[in-house]
């Protein structure tokens, strides 16, 4: 796909344009209810603190919360801890923006009548206080709506457009205020927070009923800051550009909404963007692109997930899945890729037994279920912004209510009971307290489940922390299970397993294993492995598969399609590594360097973070908008999916990582020309 600019007439925007709010309600509190500020900080930084897994003192105020490690998912979960506990609605993407570190945010908390925790809170120590708040009042009756935005200037094509949008933005904020309003006024402190008299309620009873979302970021189709006019004319002709050239996706999406439903038919969902909200539709793929059903072709940085490894076709699994093909593909019969594949996990792990699944959210599944079988304990571990797929047993996030004790779930999505979340312990990610927390409540924990490198947050790698935890577990008699959907394979032949010298009781597997096709892989030690089968037998003796069993079962498990496809992808594991990952490190760690030397120079808050060829795009504070820096990309050719991992692939050359970071760059000064960026030293992106 060319580069080509979608602006007509090149104009630049101005500082003085970025920073107009026209349009814009804004809530205001009276500025002499005395409320202190400072105090408020400290009570949110205790927050933020608990999420980051952070110690509070660590958690600075003028850094944003993306720059801390924050996700979307992360940032959902403050804003019901804020709502649920204080009374007061911060959306969700104002953190990411206008109110996007404590300072701020504080600001933004006090102008809507925010009362600071009492004195007595300074006095718990760092652990309890971490895991307080004391809430906060409601708005004030009393509110100051601002003059509304000039008129667009004369002569203007897109007038009608501009004041369509700002309409939306106003009538967006005037609900907001009457909802504010409308929130009941507490006759006392007592009445807004009281903790429970009898005991507790059960994971998920109180929090039940707030608005609780799953590994996607919930649909807010007004969100963000105002746009000055100028701004929403770029956003048009972007928008106008896009849908020109990829009317054909469009098209089938359309169609298919009606009857096909599908989060990714949404995802990313803004007013301002609509007309360009949904998934490019492929019409063919080879090595590290792909072209779109009207002749776009695009270098493609999500690579299915991070399934393809090898590229998008790679001949040998081609080979591989046709030469099954034209041999049938029976699935009650065991196929003769089974063994040989069976051999290779077992061999590349270093964990003795498999078990094959057609997902990694399956292989999660089985790994836990067969945790519990073999220990007798129902409770497992998950960690703060973990993501374990879509199981019920695992959708789960802390509670955010203080009178419940430490580590309580509560169910992350809607659509999960919380019966689902009361055997599951959340604790705080590579830190000691989750340690603690372990030990505190071993003798009920069949398993602790841990992204050793959470995808989110690759930059984090806690190899000692990891060893600490594998410690505890066995002194304990826990399962470990390391979650490697995405880490296996991938950063290194033995994933992170290999890396970290940490040897897991059991690890889950899946994506770069199936060479493009369904798969889920449990390996594990034999005492986990048992509940599947009843454990080792041999014939020729009085042996038998005497271990307990669990359910264990699946129609497509071993689909000979899939098994041929992982036969080659491992073989090509085996016999390529370590170069492969050490070439797709080095050209991974040039994609970074490139664009992070380049944003640094011109103090852009936008910087890659990485563990291998996994990466991902961090935003800082000043970077509005972040959903419309990938449509700049996808504008100029470069392909991220919604979930925005990124990873690189084998097919991927040094030209194409030149083209990513030169779309990168470009993105960047189209964004910062119309002030959508505010640079690190304070200017405004030109």
């Amino acid at each position: 796909m060319c580069r080509r600019p979608f602006s007509a007439n090149g104009r630049r925007g101005s500082a003085k344009n970025a920073g107009h709010q026209g349009g814009a309600v804004q809530v205001r509190a009276e500025s002499d209810k005395g409320h202190s500020r400072t105090e408020i900080e400290v009570s949110l930084r205790r927050l933020f603190a608990r999420l980051l897994g952070l110690p509070a003192d660590q958690v600075p105020l003028d850094v944003s919360f993306v720059e801390l490690g924050a996700d979307s998912l992360l940032l959902v979960e403050a804003t019901e801890v804020i709502s649920d506990n204080l009374g007061i609605d911060v959306p969700f993407r104002d953190m990411l923006d206008a109110h996007a570190d404590i300072a701020s945010l504080a600001g933004r908390v006090a102008e809507l009548g925010g009362r600071a925790p009492d004195a007595s809170a300074a006095a718990e120590d760092r652990d309890t206080a971490a895991r307080r708040l004391e809430p906060l009042p409601t708005a004030p009756e009393h509110v100051a709506v601002l003059p509304e935005a000039p008129p667009p200037s004369e002569g203007s094509e897109d007038s009608s457009l501009e004041r369509e949008v700002i309409g939306l933005q106003i009538e967006l904020m005037r609900r907001q205020l009457e909802l504010l309003r409308s929130r009941r006024q507490p006759s006392s402190q007592d009445d807004y927070w009281k903790p429970p008299t009898a005991a507790p309620e059960p994971p998920g009873g109180r929090e039940g009923a707030a608005e609780a979302l799953g590994p996607h970021r919930p649909i807010e189709p007004y969100s963000g800051r105002s746009l000055a006019p100028d701004q929403l004319q770029h956003v048009k002709e972007l928008v106008t550009s896009l849908e020109s050239r990829m009317g054909g996706s469009k098209r089938l999406a359309a169609r298919q909404r009606t009857v096909h439903a599908d989060s990714r038919m949404s995802a990313g969902f803004h007013a301002l963007w609509k007309e360009i909200v949904y998934p490019i539709t492929a019409d063919r793929a080879s090595g590290s692109r792909f072209t779109d059903v009207d002749g776009n072709e695009f270098v493609d940085i999500s690579m299915d997930f991070g399934v393809n490894l090898f590229g998008h076709a790679p001949p040998d699994i081609q080979e591989a899945i046709s030469a099954q093909l034209a041999k049938g593909t029976p699935l009650a019969p065991f196929n003769t890729s089974v063994g040989p594949v069976s051999e290779l996990m077992t061999e590349l792990t270093g964990l003795p037994r498999v078990a094959f699944q057609n997902s990694g959210t399956e292989a999660v599944m089985v790994a836990i279920r067969a945790a519990r079988a073999a220990t007798g304990r129902k409770k497992i571990v998950i960690f703060s912004a973990s993501y374990h797929g879509t199981f019920d047993g695992v959708l789960a996030r802390g509670s955010a209510d203080p009178a419940l004790p430490p580590g309580t779930a509560v169910p992350l999505t809607r659509g999960t009971p919380p019966s689902m979340a009361q055997d599951v312990i959340v604790a705080d990610f590579a830190q000691p307290s989750a340690l603690d927390l372990i030990a505190a409540n071993a003798a009920g924990i069949a398993a602790v489940l841990v992204e050793p490198i959470q995808s989110r947050t690759p930059q984090v790698q806690p190899f000692a922390w990891l060893r600490d935890l594998r410690a505890l577990t066995s002194d304990l008699g826990i399962a470990l299970i390391f979650d490697e959907v995405i880490t296996g394979f991938r950063l290194h032949p033995g994933g992170v397993q290999a890396l970290s010298g940490v040897r897991a009781d059991l690890a889950a597997y899946g994506k770069v294993i199936g060479g493009g096709l369904p798969i889920g892989a449990v390996c594990g030690s034999e005492r986990f492995m048992a509940p599947v089968d009843g454990g080792l037998w041999t014939y020729g003796d009085d042996s038998w598969p005497s271990a307990g069993t669990m359910a264990f079962a699946g129609t497509f498990s071993k689909h000979p399609l899939a098994m041929a496809a992982a036969h080659a992808a491992l073989r090509r594991i085996r016999d390529e590594s370590p170069r492969l990952q050490d070439e797709l490190d080095r050209r991974t760690g040039a994609l970074q360097t490139s664009v992070n030397s380049a944003l640094e120079r011109d103090h852009i808050p936008l910087r890659v973070e990485r563990a291998g060829s996994l990466f991902r795009f961090s935003f800082g504070r000043g970077f509005g908008f972040p959903d419309l820096f990938f449509h700049h990309l996808l504008h100029l050719g470069v392909y991220v999916w919604e979930g925005r991992n990124c990873y690189l692939s084998t097919a991927h050359t040094d030209e194409d990582v030149t083209f990513i970071v030169d779309a990168v760059r470009t993105a960047v000064e189209e964004m910062s020309a119309q002030g959508f960026i505010r640079t690190d030293d304070g200017a405004s992106g030109e």
